[in-house]
């Protein structure tokens, strides 16, 4: 019989391999292994066929044959048919559940009372001043680029604030002008929008939907990125443009299949562009710029081995990866710069770190304004008394009838003289008194007021106690690579070269003379002997010193930390000889400075942008190798295991407090698994050279490189801190630390197939455990969320309790109420 026409009256054809039986003139049919495509229904009164056509099965009308003698008639057809073609433009959605009710839990976590505290926090000093800045248009210097501060003012800008607020020091109440919770608002969005970046990354990378999920709420509580959200500093923007490039770099890898093809074109422009923002951060991103290039190196490397690819394809594939993940970043740091410099067209604080060139190029140049200093400034005398606060601190140069102890700490031996600190309030100890040396070889006391000229060699000595301000070759209390400062008393002639000390003004020339008007000299004072320039560290001096600053001379002489503000003056009066003189003096200056005011103080357009771009791009890698130490400072190594916390913030009557610490338990748990993981590769790979598989070799070749590129993204970006010098915080590890995470919900997602030889009832109990640690991690996360959200105020007691480890900085006030 022939298997394309089946009779079977109406009984449905559509299996494979189906038996049908039925009669065709009481005669009995049966068809086997018949499909779908090849059968039709024919009835005694056949009225329409199947036939095949491009989109499937059709249903066509057939003639049905009448009566004899009547003509035939063709069987009506259904009019109205459905449309099978869909409308244009349209598009399927899946909704992941999952996913937007963790990216709502963590934009809730991050927003949520953002504008607590109403103060100050840790470097918010430098980075909303600096958005102020940027706002009156005022040329700065910072170590880092300008994307995410141009970010945090185009903030301000929009809401209306116009720069004038200068974010004095930590702890000052914002006005009520300052969108501050805007400012802070953008940090937020970035690190609420990490976590749907870690949970691609996990998908790209080949886990499963439940360890992305994990590693999403796992990033959602994790109290240090929580923090580093609800503060005006780059932290978060930085995380996230790491991770944001990594993503796309693994969606531009699953394009190989399909190399030169718009979709591989557009993922790796789309990483340029994020390595770009990155850098346009921090310069701290080049890890992450390393961390894409050797990914990228990998896969070249797969190419090399491909022998379908011949040299000239090669060569293309290396080029375009140049071309996108380093002439992308590289055009775009220009074009941010240039915004930079365009913004920042006027003189300002920035100006004593570039050169005159440079300065000539500002808008109201620093030295302009001294010419119109002439009914206001008073010129500076030898044995005038005066005060020098810090301008990095915001504390003053101090002194006491207290000696350095013998020996510190750690053993080692100081000086034994007379501390020189700096102090946080006005007080008499503040004052110091400028006067001319009387010779090299000469210990005699020098009465000469003569004029103060900028490059001179001067002594500095203690109002009080009379003591001179020295330096020497004996490390400083907490700094040891720096020289300690003291108060000396023995005039000697062989100790004369370390009280000796050169006037350098911000602004002026050698041999200018030195006016003061209040709060606006600027100045630095270099130690003759040692070269380096007296300067504030920022630490805080134990309890022998009142938990002062401390005061050293710094290698680093273009550090902002050297600059000091001649804060009061009380000038010595002569005679009216004296007074004649003066008046000469400063009418000659004035004269030669408008003299010379087209040359020398008017704005330039000589200095191009090009050598702008490359003279900061050196005084900024000069600054980042030169950065001191701090008292919160803490060394890589410190990092991984939580030993150390950074005080971020501590109210003045009450202990609330902002501390960045992380979630304890993911943090040891993060290491842990760091060491599971290398402990089980090295397993599963000894296993399978004894020919004994535990896992599939696929399944471990998969696990190898997806764990793989997890724990090398974290070596990259944690390693190279420990050749730096320069003083660290917890926060630089902060960028790797969510390798860490992505790496233990792996693991606890993993560690499922060693759960299968387990009888049912024991495999139900392993869920349970990751669903307790789950619980664990929510609830640390809790116990230590008023030092991430700075409030409610604990007692000296809750703070005691949550002193888990020994070395942790939890500050508190032994009287404060909770």
């Amino acid at each position: 019989m022939d298997a394309t026409k089946v009779c079977e009256g109406n009984e449905d054809t559509r299996g494979v391999r189906r038996r049908v039986q039925g009669s065709d003139k009481g005669r009995p049919v049966q068809v086997t292994n018949i499909s779908a495509s090849t059968v039709c229904q024919e009835t005694r009164s056949p009225t329409r066929k199947l036939s095949r056509s491009n989109s499937g099965l059709r249903l066509k009308p057939v003639v049905q044959a009448g009566r004899p003698g009547q003509p035939t008639r063709s069987v009506p057809t259904t009019w109205f048919q459905h449309n099978e073609e869909g409308p244009p433009l349209t598009y399927k959605m899946e909704v992941n559940l999952l996913l937007w009710l963790l990216v709502g839990v963590g934009f809730a976590v991050r927003f949520w009372k953002l504008d607590c505290p109403r103060n100050i926090i840790f470097d918010e000093v430098h980075f909303g001043k600096f958005a102020s800045y940027y706002l009156q248009r005022t040329f700065f210097f910072d170590v880092h680029p300008p994307l995410g501060k141009l970010l945090f003012a185009g903030i301000g800008y929009l809401a209306g604030y116009d720069g004038s607020f200068l974010f004095p020091s930590i702890g000052v109440e914002f006005p009520f002008m300052v969108p501050y919770i805007a400012m802070r608002g953008a940090s937020a969005l970035c690190g609420s929008l990490l976590i749907p970046c870690v949970y691609s990354i996990m998908l790209e990378l080949g886990f499963s939907h439940r360890a992305a999920l994990l590693a999403g709420f796992f990033t959602i509580f994790e109290n240090s990125l929580v923090l580093q959200s609800r503060v005006i500093m780059l932290d978060s923007f930085l995380i996230l443009f790491t991770y944001l490039s990594l993503l796309c770099f693994l969606k531009f890898y699953h394009q190989r299949h399909a190399p030169f093809s718009p979709s591989w074109h557009k993922w790796l422009a789309y990483t340029g562009l994020a390595l770009g923002l990155m850098l346009g951060v921090k310069y701290s991103g080049l890890l992450g710029l390393g961390c894409v290039g050797l990914l990228t190196l990998c896969d070249l490397w797969q190419l090399l081995a491909d022998k379908a690819i011949d040299v000239t394809e090669l060569a293309l594939h290396v080029l375009l990866r140049g071309v996108y993940l380093l002439g992308i970043p590289l055009l775009m740091n220009i074009i941010i710069f240039y915004v930079h410099f365009l913004v920042l067209n006027q003189a300002g604080p920035g100006n004593s770190f570039v050169s005159l060139p440079f300065r000539n190029s500002l808008q109201g140049s620093v030295e302009t304004p001294l010419i119109e200093l002439s009914s206001n400034a008073t010129l500076i005398r030898y044995n005038s008394n005066f005060t020098l606060r810090s301008t990095d601190v915001s504390c003053w140069l101090h002194s006491h009838d207290h000696l350095y102890p013998l020996k510190y700490a750690d053993g080692r031996g100081s000086s034994y003289q007379q501390q020189v600190t700096c102090y946080d309030f006005k007080d008499p100890n503040n004052a110091w008194t400028i006067r001319k040396p009387a010779g090299t070889n000469d210990s005699s006391i020098s009465e000469d007021i003569g004029v103060v000229r900028n490059g001179d060699e001067v002594e500095v000595v203690h109002l009080l106690s009379g003591k001179l301000l020295n330096s020497h070759d004996v490390a400083a209390p907490l700094s040891p690579t720096l020289q300690e400062v003291a108060g000396y008393i023995n005039y000697s002639a062989a100790f004369v070269p370390h009280v000796h000390w050169k006037v350098s003004v911000v602004g002026l020339k050698d041999g200018d003379p030195v006016y003061w008007e209040p709060g606006r000299l600027r100045l630095k004072l270099h130690h003759t002997f040692s070269k380096q320039a007296l300067a504030c560290t920022g630490k805080r001096l134990p309890e022998w010193a009142f938990q002062q600053y401390e005061v050293v001379t710094d290698k680093a002489v273009e550090g902002s930390q050297t600059i000091w503000t001649m804060e009061d003056l009380q000038v010595v009066r002569g005679d009216n000889k004296t007074r004649d003189e003066e008046e000469a003096i400063k009418k000659e200056w004035i004269s030669q400075k408008q003299a010379n005011q087209n040359v020398e103080f008017t704005v330039s357009d000589s200095y191009s942008f090009l050598e702008k771009y490359l003279e900061i791009q050196h005084h900024m890698l000069t600054a980042h190798g030169s950065l001191g130490d701090h008292a919160f400072g803490t060394p890589p190594h410190n990092w991984p295991l939580l030993s150390k916390t950074l005080p971020y913030w501590l109210d003045e009557t009450s202990n609330s407090q902002v501390t960045l610490m992380g979630n304890p338990l993911l943090w040891w748990a993060g290491c842990g698994g760091v060491a599971l993981f290398l402990l089980l590769s090295a397993v599963y790979a000894l296993a399978s050279k004894r020919l004994v598989y535990i896992i599939q070799p696929a399944e471990f070749e998969g696990w190898l490189t997806r764990g793989g590129v997890l724990v090398g993204c974290w070596l990259v970006h944690f390693l190279p801190y420990f050749l730096l010098s320069r003083v660290l915080f917890l926060h630089h590890y902060l960028p790797s630390l969510p390798c860490q995470l992505m790496l233990l919900a792996a693991l606890c997602d993993h560690l499922h197939i060693w759960t299968n030889t387990l009888p049912p009832v024991l495999r139900m109990l392993y869920p349970l455990l990751v669903i307790l640690f789950c619980v664990c991690v929510v609830a640390s996360f809790l116990v230590f969320a008023p030092f991430t959200y700075g409030f409610p105020s604990l007692s000296v007691e809750q703070i005691k309790w949550r002193h888990w480890i020994e070395t942790w900085d939890l500050l508190f006030h032994m009287t404060a109420s909770s």
